[in-house]
Formats: C-alpha cells, structure tokens, sequence
C-alpha cells in the first residue's frame, strides 16, 4: 500500500499560495475550511464530520484510526496547543507529539474559572481586558518548523511501511516568525484589537503597516513552502499520496480585521477559503470541503471511508457546496456557499443531530497549561 504524507500550515490563504512556488506548481484546488479557526477546522478535517466543528474536538474515527485499522503506522507532528490530546487529536496514531506540556490528564483544580470564562464572552469585557493586557502573538515557546520536519523525516524513514505521516506547521501563523523575522510587538497588538467595536478608541493600521504585516506573511509562507519541499524530498517513500492545505486562512484588514480570532465568529472568505493540493490523487473537481480530505486520502489507497464520514471522495465526486461552522463558547456563526453565493447566520444556537445523538456548541475546559499556550498563540482563551 502506498505511503501517505499530509502537511498543515496554520493561516494560508488561498490567495496568497503565489507566495509558495513548491506549493503552487502543483494544481491547486480552492478548499473551503469547515471551522474559522484551528482546532474545529483540523477536527473537522481529521473526522470528515461537521459535528467535529461544534464540538471543537477530533471525533472517532478519525483518518488516523482508519489508516490504522488498516495496517498504517501513524505518525502525527502537530505543534499547537489548539491539537492537544485534550481534544482527542492523538485518537489512532502511534507516535502524536503535539509538543506542549500539560495534556488532558491534569486535575479539574487546574481547569479554567466558568465564571471568567462566562464574563470574557461579552465584547466590553475583552475590551477592556485588551486594554490592561494588550494580546501579542508569541511563537517563542514552540519548536522551528524545520526541527520538526527532521524528527518527521526521521521518525518515518524509521516506520514501518506503509506509513502515515501528518505534519502541522506553524511558521506561518502570526506573528510570522521569530526575533527579527517576527513582526514588531505592537504592531502585532494594534493589528490584533482592529475592527468591530472599540469601546476605548483604537488607531487605524496604516497602509505601511499593512504591507509590512503582509511581507513577513508572504516571506513566512515562502520559509512553510521550503520545508514541504525538503520533507518530500527527504523521506524514503516511493511516490507517496501527498496533501497539502491550511487550517484557515488570515484577514488583513479587508473588513477591518486582522489575523483570526475565534471569538469573532468571522467567515470571511479570507478565513476560510485555503489552498488544497493532491498529488498521486486525480480528483475531479477543482474545488472542496476540507471534509473531502480524510475520505480523498483514505479511497486513494484503497481503504473504504466509515459511514460516519460526511465528505465525499474527490476522484469520483464533485464538492458544489461546502458548509463552516464557526463555534465559540456556546454560539456559532454558519455560513453555506456554493464558490458563488454565501448564506451566513450569525452567532446562532447550534445543535448537531445525527440519528438519535445530538451534539450543541459548548465551552471547552481545559488545563491551565494549554490554556497558557493558547494565549501565547494570541487567543483570549480555548473557546
């Protein structure tokens, strides 16, 4: 059975994949992310279920369990606190580092405060929260994207055929960078509070500083493009299945905003359209859902995808429309399209039901260790 190889990148745009020669040399597909942020958007793509999105967690089974159960050895490298253990992410892989201490196991005394949670889900609340404590994006704490993709090279020329491999890579989430690569603190701040409701004031970004904001964007999908290209080229598999795409996409103040934050519930195309890219796959539209992915990467190798899975298999079926769910706390935004017109209903309560199980948007709770290391990633708190 052919070797499968599936590389993440936190916040590409679809209209910024120019930026990515590698990438872009293959034929790119417009995908569409089933969530507005990271972890209902990997959820989703690793679950094939749009109730992977509500419930902001990886649902069984996963792409990992059904290459598993199928004789793959799984490998998952995925540097984010949004894919700890907690959310069941590491649900059939052999070998998952998400590289963060504090999983899932820490004692309920750790878990985060309802109360405070509660209060941060009024928008004068986190304005002044933002105030006393101005949000950056810190990258400092997580490994370089090139430290993984050599323990990936590694640890897979070092499995067991035939093998799975899924890589996340961060080097392209803001602030874009480390030290001088990164851009400058408080522009990444004052970037971060633009648009909406400013109950305090807040200065305009400028032109300038937008583009300074987009080049280290530009040159830090350029650094995620290097890396996919000396992965592939560096592991020892004969003509692997590969699959590239994002997570979401970024805004750059085309409404105002900046960046991605999950309690905006935003699904601008800008957030969610992203690159998708299949290679040793023949699909047969040009455009998807990012639920088409586990059952496209499962159906290439012959595997048949579980009834759960919502997807469709893109060598035989065309995706004409695509759903995002956009939860936070215990609301969701929900936006249908066809590539052509788009349907949103803002900040609904959401219940999913499927057969005599249902599922609505709830907060989640979490350790105060990864509810650390996702306000270094710049999110007031894990939704």
């Amino acid at each position: 059975m052919r070797d499968i190889v599936l590389v993440t990148a936190d916040s590409v745009r679809r209209d910024f994949v120019d930026a990515m020669p590698f990438v872009s040399d293959h034929d790119v597909l417009t995908g569409v992310a089933a969530g507005h942020y990271t972890r209902p958007s990997l959820a989703t793509l690793q679950s094939s279920r749009l109730r992977a999105s509500v419930e902001s967690k990886a649902l069984r089974p996963t792409l990992a369990d059904v290459l598993a159960d199928a004789g793959y050895t799984t490998i998952g490298l995925v540097p984010t606190a949004q894919a700890d253990p907690t959310f069941d992410f590491d649900a059939g892989f052999d070998h998952y580092d998400n590289y963060m201490t504090g999983g899932g196991d820490n004692p309920a005394r750790n878990r985060r405060s309802r109360f405070r949670e509660y209060l941060g889900s009024f928008d004068i609340v986190r304005q002044v929260y933002r105030r006393l404590y101005p949000m950056e994006a810190n990258m400092a704490d997580l490994p370089d994207d090139g430290t993984v993709v050599d323990e990936a090279i590694e640890r897979f020329n070092a499995a067991e055929s035939p093998r799975f491999l899924w890589i996340h890579q961060m080097g392209s989430h803001r602030p874009y960078g480390t030290g001088d690569e990164a851009i400058p603190k408080p522009l990444d701040r004052k970037a971060e509070a633009a648009g909406g409701r400013h109950w305090f004031g807040s200065s305009e970004v400028t032109e300038r500083e937008r583009e300074r904001i987009t080049d280290a964007y530009r040159v830090a999908l350029g650094r995620v493009d290097d890396r996919t290209r000396r992965l592939l080229a560096e592991i020892d598999a004969d003509d692997p299945v590969f699959a590239f795409t994002a997570d979401h996409g970024e805004e750059f103040g085309e409404d105002g905003y900046y960046y991605h934050q999950g309690y905006r519930r935003r699904v601008a195309d800008t957030l969610v359209r992203v690159p998708v890219v299949l290679r040793g796959v023949e699909p047969v539209g040009d455009r998807c859902s990012l639920l088409d992915l586990a059952p496209t990467l499962a159906g290439a190798v012959d595997v048949d995808a579980p009834e759960e899975w919502q997807g469709n298999d893109l060598r035989t079926t065309t995706t004409d429309e695509a759903l995002t769910v956009a939860p936070w706390h215990d609301t969701a935004t929900v936006a249908w399209q066809d590539f052509e017109r788009k349907l949103v209903a803002r900040d609904a309560d959401v219940t999913m039901t499927e057969g005599d199980q249902s599922a609505s948007v709830e907060s989640a709770d979490v350790s105060d260790d990864v509810q650390k290391q996702l306000r270094d990633l710049g999110y007031t708190d894990a939704g």
